[in-house]
């Protein structure tokens, strides 16, 4: 009986002394367009008001553009103008989409056929706009950004999310976002980068949340992306096309998709005389995988199938890379967002936002068709800039 009493009490203590945070702005996400708009929030609204969830450090690596360009087609352009008027935006029609069949590559619009597209693969044959985050997050100049950003950082990993009814009038709380260490963090408005998807994943009790907003958060899965970047000193092509390599040529497995690109890269000093920079060649490369196939077997699986493809096309120097970097990301872009579904979604749920590849856009304007016409709709990269600047004007 004592000691009964005794397990209550200590229960009791524990529930008492569970740590309680709140943020009246609170970003979670793991990516440059989180990054970026926990420093636009905390401009705007000052540190003290805006959190920033992340279960990792962020590297460079970390808020680099992965694989081949993903600013595609004259709908992409044309939406970045309209928040970036001063930017020079251009497609580069010389840098066109070839497959590689029969050992030789051969264009799209040619008359050969190329192995099945799968996934959003489609979405690279479109003519490129190549250009540099620095040129649109002014503060990545920054040498030391990241460095800041992360002393700011929580270090935590969601668990799930619940809503809440304000009760506090001067800490009004619309979301508890329970995480893996036990705390709890409160908030009055969420910005959510992880994919709505997954935000239908986290989220506790799904009976309060609209149909409409199931149905758009369950309309944006996608495919994993396996990400596979490397470094040469000594080029390999002197392509500047995108690139689609076969996975196989008996199966509907998809492709590698990338670019070559001549880069410029930081070396260390040797002495006041030695270079800063050296040029080098990089190739970026993605693969689309279903979620459910992405054990640590089947991921080494597709790196020695690339490798050994890249070696049979390019050569025995494509094994001669100085640097190899690998990321597996659990979401890629969507490109049949409905747009006004997600816009009547968020209008029922005003203190959610999304933001990141596969965020609804509210002002999606004559450039929206029909559900089917993808590429009618801004996606990837312009999609995720022009939520970041309609999220910051709208404060």
């Amino acid at each position: 009986m004592s000691s009964g009493f005794n397990l209550l009490s200590l229960k009791k203590e524990d529930n008492q002394t569970q740590k309680k945070l709140y943020k009246r702005h609170l970003v979670i996400g793991e990516d440059i367009y989180s990054v970026c708009l926990y420093n636009s929030l905390v401009k705007k609204l000052g540190e003290s008001e805006v959190g920033w969830i992340c279960s990792h450090e962020l590297t460079d690596n970390d808020i680099a553009l992965l694989g081949p360009s993903t600013l595609r087609g004259s709908v992409n352009l044309e939406k970045l103008k309209t928040y970036f008027p001063d930017k020079e935006l251009a497609l580069n029609e010389e840098a066109s989409s070839l497959f590689y069949k029969d050992m030789k590559w051969k264009d799209f619009e040619g008359r050969a056929k190329s192995e099945k597209l799968l996934w959003s693969e489609d979405y690279f044959t479109a003519s490129r706009c190549d250009i540099e985050l620095t040129e649109y997050f002014d503060d990545l100049k920054d040498e030391n950004f990241l460095e800041s950003m992360n002393a700011h950082r929580m270090d935590y990993k969601v668990k799930s999310i619940a809503h809440k009814t304000p009760e506090d009038l001067a800490e009004p709380s619309n979301f508890q976002v329970n995480v893996a260490s036990g705390e709890l963090v409160f908030c009055e408005k969420l910005y959510w980068g992880m994919g709505p998807s997954d935000y239908l994943d986290l989220y506790e009790n799904k009976n309060e949340l609209s149909n409409e907003l199931i149905e758009f958060c369950e309309s944006t899965q996608t495919p994993a992306a396996l990400y596979l970047r490397y470094d040469y000193e000594k080029p390999l092509t002197d392509m500047n096309e995108t690139l689609f390599i076969p996975l196989s040529y008996t199966h509907e497995w998809g492709h590698f998709v990338g670019e070559f690109r001549d880069i410029e890269v930081e070396i260390p000093k040797k002495d006041e005389y030695s270079p800063a920079v050296k040029r080098i060649q990089r190739a970026q490369f993605v693969t689309f995988m279903d979620i459910g196939h992405t054990s640590e077997d089947e991921i080494s699986k597709k790196i020695r199938l690339f490798k050994k493809n890249i070696e049979k096309i390019f050569g025995q120097n494509s094994t001669e890379f100085s640097s190899e970097f690998i990321k597996l990301s659990s979401h890629s872009g969507c490109l049949n967002i409905d747009d006004k579904l997600g816009e009547t979604a968020l209008n029922q749920n005003q203190n959610l936002k999304f933001f990141g590849y596969n965020a609804p856009l509210e002002h999606f304007g004559s450039v929206e068709k029909s559900c089917e016409d993808s590429s009618e709709r801004p996606s990837f990269l312009a999609r995720a800039l022009s939520r970041h600047q309609e999220i910051i004007h709208s404060l």
